[in-house]
């Protein structure tokens, strides 16, 4: 399930010519792509974590440093993208 899920993403970036060169971070640490996909997922999906400011949970389910202050608003921009 992981896997074809980030095939599919790749694949999906790459026809809207916006291919992922390399993996995000958020502080030192590389995003896994398919937690961070679970863990909105697990939330409401997008609309709904937004719409209930919950970027800082999903920061948390990734196992970020909890003295961020940019938190939500990193996290919420890498999935975004």
């Amino acid at each position: 399930e992981e896997e074809a899920f980030l095939v599919s993403l790749h694949q999906f970036m790459r026809e809207r010519r916006t291919p992922i060169e390399r993996i995000p971070h958020l502080g030192f640490k590389q995003i896994n792509l398919w937690k961070i996909h679970k863990a909105v997922e697990k939330l409401g999906a997008y609309e709904l974590v937004t719409g209930r400011r919950l970027w800082k949970n999903v920061y948390d389910e990734l196992g970020g440093s909890p003295g961020s202050t940019s938190a939500a608003t990193c996290t919420r921009r890498h999935y975004e993208r």
